[in-house]
């Protein structure tokens, strides 16, 4: 072998040993060995797949339940919202009249984990007034991306609250006989009649119910105390009763006798009477069809208690 060639083949060997010399320096050795590390890149492994972000985040579940409701309430809404790459998402809950801009709630509910159920817990006070409203879902990530709204999963759904039924009325206490007096005169000295329907108690009348029982007769026909007491008025209504009397009877009753006739009131207010006498005559005075007594019993003093039904007492007495 010549001298230049092996001169080449010493240089040759020279740049081997000094290539891997700089490569362990690079690296670092153990044991004499040379130690190579798989290059990286950004912190993780060279190769190795990027983690996967959503660009935004999407409904994954929107519960409203009912979809129909009465005033004064709000429905269940229960939502899950997914996005990878992302734990939380800021959220939010409005209920927007349909048509407005306006939310009628809206209720924040801040940070909330992504992949779950959340259920919205409506403020105390809220209501919703009839009508057509769409509840809406917003979110917001991080890096401020809103809602992906699609059309299978739009964040939104429509809702429709209705008039709260009116309660009933309930029904007219059945009206209340009066107690009955075993003994007693019956009130008109004469013959007489019951009349018909509009002429029972509590029968309809223009803008108010009737107190009392007509007891139709002649004109002139004695009208008498039922049972001893204390007169406690004589007077007259134009427009109403007419000529009427009230007798203050011994049993605690206060009796009322109207549409007697003009000039025909044969007692006054403080007088003591007895049973079976005359107050006054069967007339047609005040606001009255024709001729007939009137006849009412209130218990707990007259305009200040309470009338009741004087029919069975009227019939005991007619006997």
């Amino acid at each position: 072998m010549g001298l230049h060639r092996r001169s080449f083949v010493v240089l040759a060997l020279v740049a081997c040993w000094w290539a891997g010399a700089s490569e362990a320096r690079a690296t670092g050795s153990a044991g004499g060995g040379v130690r190579f590390v798989e290059p990286t890149q950004g912190g993780a492994r060279y190769g190795a797949p990027a983690k996967r972000v959503d660009a935004r985040p999407a409904v994954d579940l929107l519960r409203v339940s009912p979809r129909r409701l009465r005033a004064g309430r709000l429905p269940d809404v229960r939502f899950r919202i997914v996005q990878r790459g992302m734990r939380e998402v800021q959220t939010r809950v409005a209920i927007v009249p349909l048509g407005s801009r306006e939310a009628a709630v809206d209720v924040r509910l801040g940070q909330r984990a992504t992949g779950r159920a959340h259920r919205v817990r409506w403020p105390s006070r809220a209501a919703l007034a009839p009508g057509r409203y769409v509840v809406r879902l917003h979110a917001t990530d991080a890096a401020g991306h809103t809602l992906a709204r699609r059309a299978r999963a739009s964040g939104k759904q429509a809702i429709v609250v209705v008039e709260a039924p009116k309660p009933r009325p309930s029904p007219a206490p059945a009206p209340t006989p009066a107690p009955v007096a075993a003994a007693g005169v019956f009130p008109v000295a004469g013959p007489h009649s019951y009349g018909g329907r509009d002429a029972d108690f509590r029968s309809p009348r223009d803008g108010h119910r009737h107190q009392g029982q007509d007891l139709a007769a002649a004109a002139g026909t004695p009208v008498v105390a039922p049972l001893a007491g204390t007169i406690v008025a004589v007077d007259l209504q134009r427009g109403g009763a007419g000529f009427y009397v009230v007798l203050s009877a011994v049993d605690g009753r206060d009796m009322f006798f109207a549409h007697l006739q003009r000039g025909s009131i044969a007692v006054a207010p403080g007088q003591a009477v007895a049973a079976g006498t005359m107050l006054g005559r069967v007339g047609s005075t005040g606001s009255s069809s024709g001729p007939h007594l009137h006849f009412e019993i209130w218990e707990g003093g007259w305009q200040q208690g309470r009338p009741v039904d004087p029919l069975a007492q009227l019939r005991a007495w007619d006997a």
